[in-house]
């Protein structure tokens, strides 16, 4: 049986770099960051590594609150960098046009990050409106969905400006979550109407953007790039690292077996020592990473209003359906039910 959702896995180091520069411009230490989730600062030297997604949220989380910034999640995707995204930043940067280079970030977005994933769709058409196209992004982490969808659009929008030139703004941003009590900076930055409450996450804009000429195009760069992207991409989509074979054969596991680290291990032709360890670089312990596996399956079993509670519960891996309840109200801060109606709510809207 093959893993029935798309997990969140990991991060790229480069994207966490983004996350540590602007929080030690305001003045926090990052070594002492790493060291609330378990990492070592040695790892900042290896850009193409790749922690945990959940531990990328611990760290968001201890930025929040230590730096007191509301607005954290749009200050870090005002802030970005080409460098920020790794390969994917300096490949859309040798596109032709700016639909070339969207295309491609959705394409390859994965290679920052999989917290989240990303459409590049046509907008339904409007009366009396040029057509649209709208650039979504669907969490797959409950945790900080508000920060997170800001600092991605924020950082859309952002790089996008610079890339290609134009200093314009959206038709419109959409955003899942509810507003804030103070949109003045989500004003500022994406200087167009802001909603919220909406059924997706998404910046709008008139599709002939997309033809937009890029200044720093090179066809010999983003070929050869395009063949490394891709090849970075096929590693990541076959689970070859630890992380994501662990949290892949992990999400098979929990409905049939009882899960231990000795079990997974062996599934992995590891010692349970070695799993430890490679779980431990990219700044997770086993219960985590059982935990964050179960939480990813049970927001997507939720999906489907077949599933009864007693279901979902079975399939991964509690023993009734009071132990997914409780666990899932630590986990989103509310019941399965009211998550359920909410995602109702929102199709309908």
């Amino acid at each position: 049986m093959s893993s029935p959702t798309p997990l969140a896995g990991s991060v790229s180091v480069a994207y966490l770099q983004g996350l540590l520069d602007y929080l030690g411009r305001q003045g926090l230490d990052p070594a002492a960051l790493l060291a609330l989730v378990q990492l070592e600062p040695t790892i900042l030297a290896q850009r193409e590594q790749r922690i945990a997604a959940s531990t990328y949220l611990q760290l968001l989380g201890h930025g929040l609150r230590l730096s007191g910034d509301q607005n954290l999640g749009l200050h870090l995707g005002e802030a970005v960098r080409p460098g920020y995204y790794g390969v994917l930043g300096y490949l859309i940067m040798s596109c032709a046009t700016l639909g070339d280079a969207l295309h491609r970030q959705a394409r390859y977005a994965v290679l920052v990050g999989n917290l989240g994933q990303v459409e590049l769709l046509d907008e339904p058409p409007r009366p009396g409106l040029e057509a649209q196209v709208a650039h979504r992004w669907q969490p797959l982490l409950p945790q900080l969905q508000r920060h997170c969808s800001e600092e991605t659009l924020a950082a859309w929008v952002t790089f996008g400006r610079w890339v290609s030139g134009l200093d314009s703004e959206p038709s419109e941003v959409r955003f899942q979550h509810p507003a804030p009590a103070d949109i003045s900076e989500h004003q500022r930055i994406f200087r167009c109407p802001v909603l919220f409450g909406q059924a997706d996450n998404a910046l709008v804009y008139p599709k002939r953007l997309l033809g937009t000429p890029l200044g720093q195009a090179d066809a010999e760069m983003r070929r050869m790039l395009d063949a490394y992207a891709e090849r970075q991409l096929a590693v990541i989509r076959q689970g070859d690292s630890v992380l994501e074979r662990a949290r892949t054969l992990l999400a098979t596991q929990l409905g049939s077996e009882a899960v231990d680290l000795e079990r997974l291990a062996a599934g992995l032709a590891l010692s349970p020592r070695t799993l430890q360890r490679r779980l431990r670089e990219a700044g997770l312990s086993f219960s985590q990473l059982v935990d964050e596996t179960r939480q990813q399956l049970v927001l997507h079993y939720l999906r489907d209003p077949a599933l009864e509670l007693a279901d979902i519960a079975f399939l991964v891996g509690f023993s009734e359906a009071g132990s997914l309840a409780r666990a899932f109200r630590r986990w989103t801060g509310q019941s399965p039910g009211d998550f359920r109606r909410g995602l109702l709510a929102k199709a309908i809207h």
